[in-house]
């Protein structure tokens, strides 16, 4: 695992697009790849500063709004290891777990969880919400 100040790794915060998600507490709802995309289907947390952002539903801590998390123009895929590691929710949905690490130096984005691992190289990821 690659943290956060280790010879220049940044914390996925400092991506434009991931500045007001919490991927911690989000979860992978999906990935699909291609042979220039990889995208992963989410539940994101948004922080209070996110322009989308509402209070929590009842009888949830976050508020929580649909989207993709996608990485295009793939250069190299470094490593790209998926677990079938998941987790059914109370409404019966299946989920693969949380990001719980994601740092980036300049076009590398690494990223953990229980779903795997990605170390790749790519434009910087982008994030739509549906």
């Amino acid at each position: 695992m690659i943290f956060e100040g280790a010879h220049g790794w940044s914390n996925y915060s400092k991506i434009p697009a991931l500045e007001y998600l919490y991927l911690e507490d989000s979860y992978v709802l999906g990935i699909v790849s291609t042979d220039d995309t990889i995208e992963f289907k989410m539940e994101f947390v948004l922080i209070q500063d996110h322009p989308l952002y509402c209070d929590p539903q009842p009888g949830e801590q976050y508020c929580y709004k649909r989207g993709r998390l996608k990485f295009a123009n793939i250069q190299n895929v470094r490593e790209f290891l998926r677990t079938n590691s998941r987790a059914i929710d109370a409404t019966g949905e299946v989920d693969f777990g949380n990001i719980d690490s994601f740092v980036s130096q300049k076009q590398r984005y690494v990223l953990e969880g229980e779903w795997g691992k990605l170390d790749i190289e790519s434009d910087e990821p982008s994030v739509t919400y549906i």
